[in-house]
């Protein structure tokens, strides 16, 4: 079985297990447990081939306890939608301080500046540690629960000419409720690493 076929069995369970509530504290019917749990699974299994970091990050999405997609402001000026939570960063910090948080949101389009089209979102993040990034290795894992697609993504954009990461990546995610994770690493000129920890949010598209 492909890494696709198995992501997409994966995001029809999730999807039918969140109908049921099982993404939030309700009580659910035994048969919606059991198909939350292979799913689960699948997922999980997906995760591992990709990165230790891939495997903590969907453990963090599939344990979010809320699920109420955000809406998306008037079509053609849209504002960026926050992650649930700042994500804890650790190995950097302000005044040398050992940690500080990292802001992450999404934006969906159409979007005029920066461009976003239809159909899509676009993840940034901004760490509050004050320095140029030099080197990147955010992602985020996404799960579409309308269409069923999903994927694991850098966030590899980056400034023309002096090849600067941006922290943020264009995403074709389809029209929908997308439940995602953004975690990761971020690197300095002054040698310092920031480990950025997951966190989840819910977007409509």
């Amino acid at each position: 079985m492909t890494r696709s076929t198995v992501f997409r069995r994966a995001a029809i369970v999730l999807a039918s297990a969140a109908a049921f509530g099982m993404l939030s504290s309700g009580p659910a019917s035994a048969a919606p447990v059991a198909d939350f749990a292979k799913g689960a699974a699948e997922l999980q299994a997906l995760a591992t081939e990709v990165s230790p970091a891939a495997t903590a990050a969907v453990d963090a999405l599939l344990g979010a306890s809320v699920f109420i997609p955000k809406d998306v402001l008037e079509v053609g000026l849209t504002t960026p939608q926050d992650f649930m939570y700042p994500s804890p960063t650790l190995g950097c910090g302000v005044a040398d301080k050992p940690a500080t948080v990292t802001l992450a949101s999404a934006q969906g389009g159409p979007n005029l500046f920066p461009q976003i089209s239809a159909n899509q979102l676009r993840f940034q993040a901004i760490p509050a540690y004050v320095a140029i990034p030099q080197t990147s290795d955010l992602s985020v894992a996404w799960i579409n629960l309308t269409t069923f697609q999903g994927g694991i993504v850098k966030l590899d954009d980056k400034l023309p000419l002096i090849n600067t990461p941006l922290l943020s990546k264009v995403v074709d995610t389809g029209k929908g409720a997308v439940l995602a994770t953004m975690f990761g690493t971020v690197g300095y000129a002054d040698s310092v690493t920031c480990t950025v920890v997951p966190t989840v949010g819910t977007f409509t598209v």
